[in-house]
């Protein structure tokens, strides 16, 4: 049966992808569950795969351009199929009156469809310049975004995109037009007034821009507050080691964190929430957020379930978990469900930060690098090994003194690991 291949919502927050390269060419046979499409949104690259066999009969997108949910990427149907009916309901939705096809009068459509005004591409925003007639304008979300960064008003470009929709390819073509010219007295103050030399531009990939959407929602909606503690860990150190010894898995000092963290979230279970519509949810479940650094940013996959789970159990999964995210063979469906974050910075040589609350989440803990110091014990000085912990939470929901105990619980079972440890083992 012949279908139209979308742009697929691979996550609740998912507004829009883009679509980095087909796979199969136009008239290409395919089979159920190839994959024909790679796409990239929001903090992953997913694979599209065919419903059904049959040919890929016509592309409706090209790569690079971000589009909505759901926006028409294709047609799939049998190679002698009439498909002249999605052919057009392609075109009504995307107001591109040449679907690209490979070839016969079927996948052709000579008129548009009347629906010319709907813009597929366009999210809500601040319009490029400040003027709000740019928001009528016709442009992708990246050309938007674009305009944005260079200053152009998106009035004054020309389209090149389906139905002269706007690209970012125009927005920076307009720019480097609009610079290229300098006026008279420009030119006699350019010696004056030139700034440092621009060494590379990097236009921010998807992912990257995700990432930053969600930090600046997260500083401007909510009240940031961190509270720092340092914890005394040699005995944690011991039992990491004894772990890793009897239990015949590799353990570390991360996995026995993780199960502090656990005994303190079943203690405080109002930091493993989210707020979100004036409404603070706490959930039975830790689905904890372990952050990892890819080179397309830092991304936190959902380790599930910790409080159910051995210390065996937690030290594989977690294991297996980053390995899997660090080979970059991680799906939207890997960071979704978070109830609370922990991000290490201490492999990296930090005493201390300020993490940021990943929305909608309440709270997030920061893990500072492991210090010797002197430490007065029973009156005399010892060396010990310390840890410092940065709890940053959402002021909106719970308070100084909450987070004061929450660090408190916490600090008692990092100093303390052996119940806890062979509780889980």
């Amino acid at each position: 049966m012949a279908y139209i291949v979308r742009m697929p919502k691979l996550g609740m927050e998912m507004e829009n992808g883009e679509l980095l390269e087909w796979k199969v060419d136009v008239g290409e046979s395919i089979e159920p569950e190839q994959v024909i499409a790679e796409v990239e949104s929001e903090k992953t690259v997913a694979e599209v795969e065919a419903r059904e066999d049959g040919v890929l009969r016509s592309t409706a997108l090209d790569p690079g351009e971000p589009v909505d949910v759901g926006t028409p990427m294709g047609i799939v149907a049998g190679p002698d199929e009439d498909v002249s009916d999605l052919t057009a309901e392609v075109a009504s939705e995307t107001g591109d009156a040449a679907v690209r096809a490979s070839g016969g009068t079927d996948d052709a459509v000579g008129e548009g469809s009347g629906n010319e005004s709907r813009e597929p591409g366009e999210t809500s925003g601040s319009p490029a310049t400040g003027a709000s007639d740019d928001r009528d304008v016709r442009a992708s979300p990246r050309a938007k975004q674009r305009a944005e960064e260079l200053g152009v008003d998106l009035r004054s470009v020309e389209g090149t995109g389906p139905q002269g929709a706007i690209t970012a390819d125009d927005v920076e073509t307009a720019d480097v037009r609009g610079t290229d010219a300098p006026s008279d007295a420009e030119e006699d103050t350019a010696g004056e007034t030139a700034g440092p030399t621009v060494l590379e531009e990097r236009e921010l990939g998807e992912m990257r821009r995700t990432i930053a959407e969600r930090l600046g929602e997260s500083y401007r909606e909510a009240v940031h507050v961190t509270l720092h503690r340092d914890v005394r860990v040699d005995e944690l150190l011991e039992a990491t080691d004894v772990a890793d010894d009897a239990l015949g898995t590799d353990v570390s000092v991360t996995d026995l964190l993780l199960m502090a963290l656990s005994e303190t979230l079943a203690e405080h279970p109002e930091f493993n929430a989210t707020y979100e519509d004036g409404t603070h949810r706490l959930y039975a479940e830790q689905n904890v957020g372990v952050a990892v650094d890819v080179p397309e940013g830092l991304v936190a996959p959902v380790l599930r379930g910790l409080d159910g789970r051995s210390l065996p159990d937690l030290a594989e999964s977690r294991r297996e978990m980053t390995e899997r995210t660090l080979d970059g063979e991680y799906s939207m469906a890997d960071l979704q469900d978070g109830t609370f974050t922990v991000t290490n910075l201490g492999v990296l040589g930090v005493d201390s930060f300020d993490p940021v609350v990943n929305p909608p989440q309440v709270a997030i803990l920061g893990v500072d690098r492991i210090r010797e110091r002197p430490t007065a014990v029973d009156g005399e000085v010892t060396v010990a090994s310390w840890m410092g912990f940065d709890l940053s939470f959402d002021h909106r929901v719970v308070d100084g003194a909450d987070a004061a105990r929450f660090l408190g619980t916490f600090a008692h079972h990092v100093e303390n690991p052996w119940q806890a440890l062979f509780e889980r083992v």
